[in-house]
């Protein structure tokens, strides 16, 4: 029972800090009352490796022209 309530805490906790990010880092501004959670956020999205999605149309683009 107590490990039920651990996983609900922790998923309701990462669906916050995922509202948050969304509502205010995402678009730019501060967090209100805690400037230093967006900072952190930030830091830690931009350590994060992504995807360019025009890289990727390219190679696509190769490799369908190598197989014709």
């Amino acid at each position: 029972m107590g490990l039920i309530v651990v996983v609900l805490v922790l998923a309701l906790v990462l669906a916050l800090a995922v509202i948050v990010y969304a509502a205010y880092p995402y678009r730019g501004e501060d967090t209100p009352l805690v400037p230093f959670v967006g900072s952190a956020m930030r830091r830690g999205v931009r350590s994060l490796p992504t995807l360019d999605l025009e890289e990727q149309d390219r190679r696509a683009t190769v490799d369908a022209d190598a197989h014709r």
